[in-house]
C-alpha cells in the first residue's frame, strides 16, 4: 500500500513517543519505577466524496485506544524500555477516516495491521548520561505530527505526513549534549528496515534563546534515505525534514518543510523525480475560568510534479489543504473538538474527484 499507513515524529525538539501532560508512576516488586501513559478516544467522520465498504459516507470510530509502559533501572549505566499496545485510526485526506484502527504489522515493516496490537516496543541502553542506544520497532523522529491524533492540534492527519517514514524495526544511537554538558543540542543516526528495506537516517535538533515575545523556539532538521524497498519502487527515496516550533503569547506555532528526492531505481523517463510540501501550524488559545479554548489552523501546499511522491498520480499535480479545529479542554488531559478539513487538487486524486470536504468531532483524554 502506498504511504497513507502511519508515521510517527515529534511535536517537541527531540522527539520521540507519545506521552500524556501527567504521568502516572509506580514500581513493581523489582523496584524499577515504570510510567503508564496512553490516551483513548472516539470520534465521526463525514467527508462528501469517499466511499465506504458500506456505501456510506461517515464513520462512528474509535479512533485511539492506546496503552504505553516505560521504564529504566541502573546508576550509572541504565537499560530501559518503552512498550505501546493498543490501535490507532490514523485519518487523513486520502482516506476521510472511513477506514479501520490498525497496529504494527512485523511483516510489512510498518504500521498497516488491522486491529489491536503493537504500536511500537523498544529496549535502551545508556552507558554513559547523554548517550542513548535504541533497538526493537521505533517511531521515527521525522515531522511535527503523530499517528495517535489526540496528541495533534488536528484531528486528520495533513497530506505532508502521509510521505513521511512511520515506525518501524530499526537501531538508533542518540546523543543529547543538554545532558551531557548543558548545551540544548541532540543528534541521531539510525538504521531501520520500514518496509522490509535497508534504510538510514540522520539528524539534529536544537534549542535558541527566547526573542523577545518568541519563546519555546526550537528546529529540528532530519534526513532519510530509503534503499532496496522492493514491495514498492516509489519508496527508494531520500527525505530532507525540517521542523519549526516557537510560541507566543496566547499562542502556539510550528512549520513542517519536507523535500522529496526518488532514487536512480525508482526514476522513470519523463516523469519529475522530486517533490515538496510545506506545512503551516498556528493555534491560538484562550484561558476560561473552566478549562481552555484553542483554534488550530494547519494550511499545507505541495507539489509533485508527475513523480507521484505524495499521491501516486502519474500527471503534473499539486495541492493544497486547509484545517480548521476548534477545541475545548476542560482539563490539562480531556478535550472536545470539531474540525473542517478541505483538500484541493490538480488532478482528480481522491477516488475520482480533485477536492474532498471532511467534517469530524472527537472527544478523548490522555494518561
Amino acid at each position: 500500500m502506498r504511504k497513507y499507513a502511519l508515521a510517527l515524529s515529534s511535536l517537541l525538539l527531540f522527539g520521540g513517543a507519545v506521552k500524556a501532560q501527567e504521568e502516572q508512576v509506580f514500581s513493581v516488586v523489582s523496584s524499577v519505577p515504570i510510567v503508564l501513559y496512553g490516551g483513548a478516544s472516539g470520534g465521526y467522520f463525514w467527508t462528501d466524496t469517499y466511499q465506504t465498504k458500506d456505501n456510506e459516507e461517515d464513520q462512528l470510530q474509535v479512533s485511539n485506544a492506546l496503552f504505553g509502559l516505560t521504564g529504566k533501572f541502573g546508576n550509572q549505566i541504565k537499560l530501559g524500555f518503552d512498550v505501546a499496545v493498543g490501535t490507532v485510526l490514523v485519518p487523513h485526506f486520502f482516506n476521510a477516516g472511513q477506514t479501520d484502527p490498525v497496529s504494527y504489522d512485523f511483516t510489512a515493516n510498518s504500521v498497516s495491521n488491522t486491529g489491536f496490537g503493537l504500536i511500537w516496543g523498544y529496549a535502551t541502553f545508556e552507558p554513559y548520561a547523554g548517550i542513548t542506544a535504541e533497538a526493537g520497532v521505533i517511531p521515527t523522529k521525522v515531522g511535527y505530527e503523530l499517528p495517535a491524533t489526540y496528541a495533534n492540534p488536528n484531528v486528520l492527519l495533513g497530506v505532508v505526513w502521509t510521505a513521511q517514514p512511520v515506525i518501524y524495526e530499526g537501531f538508533r544511537l542518540n546523543f543529547d549534549l543538554n545532558e551531557m554538558a548543558g548545551v540544548p543540542v541532540a543528534f541521531y543516526a539510525e538504521y531501520n528496515q520500514e518496509y522490509n528495506g535497508d534504510n538510514w537516517g540522520v539528524g539534529f535538533s536544537f534549542g535558541l534563546p527566547d526573542l523577545g515575545v518568541i519563546q519555546d523556539l526550537t528546529v529540528a532538521i532530519n534526513y532519510m534515505d530509503y534503499a532496496n524497498v522492493d514491495q514498492a519502487a516509489w519508496l527508494n527515496k531520500n527525505i530532507l525534514d525540517f521542523v519549526l516550533n516557537f510560541s507566543l503569547p496566547f499562542l502556539e506555532a510550528g512549520l513542517n518543510f519536507d523535500y522529496h528526492w526518488l532514487d536512480d531505481r525508482s526514476k522513470q523517463q519523463g516523469r519529475d523525480d522530486n517533490a515538496y510540501g510545506v506545512a503551516l501550524y498556528v493555534a491560538p488559545h484562550f484561558t476560561l475560568a473552566q478549562g481552555k479554548l484553542t483554534f488550530p489552523i494547519r494550511f499545507e501546499y505541495f507539489d509533485e510534479g508527475t513523480s507521484g511522491i505524495f499521491t501516486g498520480c502519474e500527471k503534473d499535480n499539486s495541492g493544497w489543504t486547509f484545517t480548521f479545529t476548534p477545541t475545548y479542554k476542560p482539563t490539562p488531559n480531556t478535550y472536545l473538538r470539531l474540525e473542517y478539513a478541505y483538500i484541493d487538487t490538480d488532478q482528480h486524486v481522491l477516488d475520482g474527484d480533485n477536492n474532498r470536504t471532511v467534517i469530524s468531532a472527537e472527544i478523548g483524554f490522555s494518561f
